[in-house]
């Protein structure tokens, strides 16, 4: 916990800053949030690392994990490119980035949603 309150404090600053920025210069408040979400991932990196090393080592389905994991990541991706683009004022291309997130998510755990039907098929039938 006492980790977090200095992260969330300059996440919060960056945001402040960010707000005045767009109003003077949209193009390096732009840059400052990606500056702040590349520093927010790499503080990340080794909390998320060790939280990976504890789900491996309760020996959950590996495929399982694979396809929540990798949906997790499209979904952040996605929504990150929504919102750039809503800010950028392209609404259209928001939805649309917004939908193909949403499909890839859906690609992703197509084999996973398939091993459950057929769990729920076999005990069914």
């Amino acid at each position: 916990m006492s980790a977090a309150v200095p992260v969330l404090t300059a996440l919060l600053l960056t945001a402040f800053a960010g707000i005045l920025l767009q109003r003077y210069s949209p193009a390096f408040a732009l840059l400052l949030s990606l500056g702040a979400a590349v520093w927010l991932l790499l503080r990340l990196a080794q909390p998320l690392r060790g939280v990976l090393q504890a789900m491996v080592q309760l020996r959950t389905n590996a495929q399982a994990f694979s396809c929540l994991l990798r949906s997790a990541g499209i979904l952040l991706l996605a929504d990150y490119v929504r919102t750039l683009c809503e800010e950028a004022g392209a609404d259209a291309l928001a939805w649309c980035a917004g939908l193909a997130g949403r499909c890839l998510v859906l690609a992703a755990v197509w084999p996973l949603l398939e091993q459950i039907f057929q769990t729920i098929w076999g005990l069914a039938g």
